[in-house]
């Protein structure tokens, strides 16, 4: 039996690791958190100048949509969110909690330079810090993001992860090295890098090389191929992962992006490799509805049941400004 509590509160982790993972291509293709909460790759939200979205849920049993989260936004001057928070509905008792609240600040050219994650505490009934997220450019790109948490008791935050980012000579972004904060000896210690291929100065990149940090120097672990359509869209994402033992590169995961004529993401298809039958087996889909503003308005998801070899829903959600579908 479909059962939407269960279902809801697996989605609501989603959520709360949807904003905490990288922002990269490279670390966080296959996060799909329901908070659309602003993200440099995410679908535009038809918000129709209001300050609250809000995410129904399907409920299969009844065939009914129920409220399943609904987001706040507040806007600077420049329309640019400076707070966002998110509440998820209670089916039990029929009331919103709080759950999760994003702060955002800019330097005085727009570049977002802060953004901090806070979850709500029940046991202090308020607000408490989870992650700081500060980013540093040298003119409008990104050098380096730093990521820190909030320690309790203490009451401050604590280094975890950094990234440093650097460009070619046409300003594409070529490198991006990930260290790890080592708490006991206070230094930054390397531990993922991943370098990217230009097939031409003008388009993105083709191949994304992954290597990680062992023993003093960096080894070569996996291999990301991207494929465009004529727009610069990525239409298919192949990862690799590279066997020591037999010295070649194994197929891991392939993502297949569809748009419409209007260039938006319609569908997602992700595979994994059989190595068995030694061919692509699907795995988990989506397919997304817009309006005629662009605007993203209702999502399916989907994983595939092998045995009886067809797609099954999971999930179906609608987004609107409207208190009622």
């Amino acid at each position: 039996m479909y059962n939407l509590k269960n279902t809801a509160m697996k989605t609501r982790i989603k959520i709360l690791i949807g904003v905490m993972v990288s922002i990269f291509m490279v670390l966080n293709v296959n996060a799909q958190p329901k908070s659309e909460i602003p993200d440099d790759n995410k679908s535009k939200m038809n918000w129709a100048n209001a300050d609250t979205l809000y995410t129904f849920q399907l409920d299969e049993t009844t065939n009914s949509w129920v409220y399943f989260q609904r987001e706040v936004r507040r806007f600077n001057q420049k329309n640019d969110p400076i707070e966002n928070f998110v509440q998820t509905y209670q089916l039990d008792s029929k009331t919103w909690a709080n759950y999760l609240k994003v702060n955002y600040s800019y330097d005085e050219r727009g570049n977002e330079i802060e953004e901090i994650t806070q979850t709500w505490d029940k046991g202090f009934n308020n607000w408490v810090n989870a992650q700081l997220r500060s980013t540093v450019y040298k003119g409008n790109k990104k050098e380096e993001i730093l990521f820190q948490e909030w320690k309790r008791p203490t009451n401050e935050w604590f280094n975890v992860m950094k990234y440093l980012i650097k460009y070619n000579d046409n300003g594409d972004e070529n490198t991006v090295v990930i260290s790890l904060y080592n708490g006991i000896t206070k230094n930054w210690d390397n531990h993922k890098r991943f370098i990217m291929e230009f097939d031409n100065p003008f388009s993105p990149p083709t191949n994304v090389i992954a290597d990680s940090y062992i023993n003093g120097e960096w080894k070569t672990e996996g291999r990301y191929s991207m494929d465009y359509n004529g727009k610069g869209d990525k239409v298919r994402e192949t990862r690799y992962t590279w066997s020591q033992n037999m010295k070649n590169w194994l197929e891991a995961i392939e993502m297949e992006l569809i748009y419409d004529k209007k260039g938006n993401q319609v569908e997602y298809i992700e595979k994994k490799y059989d190595i068995s039958k030694n061919n692509w087996a699907n795995f988990n889909r989506f397919t997304a509805t817009y309006n005629e503003q662009n605007y993203m308005i209702e999502k399916v998801e989907y994983t595939f049941d092998r045995a009886s070899n067809q797609w099954n829903i999971v999930n179906t959600f609608r987004f609107t400004t409207d208190k009622k579908i």
